[in-house]
Parts: structure tokens; sequence; C-alpha cells
């Protein structure tokens, strides 16, 4: 493992000036494979904002708990991303970055009453076919102890589409992805119209095309879209009583954005003490994301 360079934070940093830099960061052109640097962003001794957290469970649906949801610490570390992702020398524009999986590992749930410290760093980064794609890894450490809780956050800077060969038909579009057969339980979901601005509330995360319809044309969506980390949790606070206990390991593959406001299928099953799901389109068979909870 190598050695990064590591930038201690006092305190978790405010987001709005981030969001003001990740402007900026759009002038940023690629040319062929970026070089990532080698950076953590580390803040220690956090403590949990209990009327946040209260806030968080409340929106997404998640029972008061003395543990902390096992997405949560991902949500605390949102300024630690925008501040890794904004400083000089990072080779990538902040708002051309799409979240395609995310992948969380617990050994025991934090507690809200815990002192932790959370840190986030680039991990490998891959040419794929839709362009660059790269890792981003977090960690929440209890005071004098080992990692506890981590996460995998994977994103893709997508590249140009490469032109079709002269003369070539465009063909059919692909068809819909099918959805596991096995998924045959139906639970529903609802997004209001002002989901993506309460979650941006408690998350800090307020990439524009979440807040307003007006402002998530600017990026070529008709709607504003939810945030992918709601659908996440909205999602397991719907599951994860299928479990036996607190769970230890949550993977999702996001596909489809969901267009605020919007409804949708939540199908499930639980086999061997995990939880496959997908979250599907409540008019289409348009797949938002997909998972296991285990």
């Amino acid at each position: 493992m190598s050695n990064p360079q590591i930038f201690d934070l006092p305190a978790l940093p405010p987001t709005l000036p981030s969001f003001l830099k990740a402007g900026l960061s759009a002038t940023r052109r690629p040319q062929g494979t970026p070089v990532l640097p080698d950076w953590q962003v580390r803040v220690r001794a956090l403590r949990v904002d209990r009327a946040r957290l209260n806030a968080y469970s409340v929106l997404c649906g998640l029972a008061e708990s003395q543990e902390l949801p096992i997405l949560y610490p991902q949500v605390l570390a949102t300024p630690l991303f925008l501040d890794l992702m904004t400083r000089p020398g990072f080779p990538l524009p902040l708002l051309g970055l799409v979240h395609v999986r995310n992948d969380v590992e617990q050994q025991r749930p934090l507690r809200v009453d815990e002192t932790f410290d959370l840190s986030i760093r680039i991990g490998e980064g891959r040419q794929v076919k839709a362009g660059f794609e790269f890792d981003l890894i977090m960690e929440a450490t209890p005071v004098e102890s080992e990692p506890v809780w981590r996460a995998t956050m994977t994103v893709i800077h997508r590249g140009a589409k490469q032109p079709s060969p002269k003369g070539a038909s465009k063909g059919k579009k692909a068809p819909a992805q099918a959805v596991d057969g096995r998924l045959s339980e139906y639970l529903t979901l609802s997004a209001p119209e002002d989901t993506g601005r309460r979650y941006a509330k408690v998350s800090q995360d307020y990439n524009p095309i979440h807040l307003y319809g007006f402002t998530a044309k600017l990026f070529g969506f008709p709607r504003a879209i939810g945030h992918g980390l709601w659908s996440a949790a909205r999602c397991l606070a719907l599951l994860q009583d299928r479990l036996p206990a607190a769970p230890s390991a949550y993977s999702v593959q996001f596909k489809q954005p969901l267009l605020l406001p919007g409804k949708a299928a939540l199908r499930y099953t639980v086999e061997g003490g995990a939880v496959e799901f997908a979250l599907l389109s409540a008019s289409s068979d348009k797949v938002h994301l997909s998972g296991t909870l285990r």
C-alpha cells in the first residue's frame, strides 16, 4: 500500500465554497489517461451532530437508533470528497463525474455517541468502455483503533463517444436490462419534488442536478433527479428489517436517475441471509439501481 499525501482538516469544511470551485473545475480537459494524485483528506475526532442525524433518518425513513445507519458515515464524508476533488492538481472536472457503484462494509455499526476519525483517499483508476473510472475509499476509525467502516465509491468521467464507422447502420436501441425473476416481493417508494433540496440540507451535497428543474436542465436532465445515496438509503430503510441483525455490507449499482417527483417499485428477495433487490420505475421497466444487503 502506498503512503498518500495526507491533508488533515481541523473540522468538516463547508461545502458551498467547494461547489463554486467545482464550477471552475469545468475547464479541466484531461488528455489521454488521467494521472490521479495519491491524496488523502482526513478529519480527526469527529462527533455526530444528533439533530442532523435525526433529520437524515426522518427523510430516509430510517428508525431512530443508537447506531449509525451503514450509509451515514459516507454522508458525513461529503465535504471531504468535495475538498479532495477541488484541490489544485486534481485532473478531472468535478461536475463531470458520475457515481456508478457503491460498496460499504462494516465490522460493527458505529455508535451515535462515538468519536472517530473520517478519511477519504483516491484509489485505483482504470480505463473502461465508457470513459475513465476510479475509486474513492472512505474509512471511519474509532479513536485508538483500526477502521471498522469502509466504503468504496466508484465514479466515472465519461469519455467522448466514438463515431460510428462510415455507412454503418445505427441499429436498434439496446433492450432494457431484464430484472432477476427471483425478485418477487414488492414495495413502493415515493420521491416528492423537494426531495433533492431536503437531502442536500442533511448531506451538504448541493449539486444543482438535484435541486430544481431549471438547474437540472442546465446539465441535460428534464427535471431534478434524486441523489443516488438517498435512493439507496430509502431502500435500506425498507429492507434492513429483513436481516437478522444490523447489516455488515451494502453494495449498490446505480443505473438510471430517479426524476423528481417520482414513484418507484422496490423488488426484492431474501436468500441465505442476504437481500437482493432492484429499484424500478413505477411506470416502465427502467432500473434505477440494484444491489445486495447482507
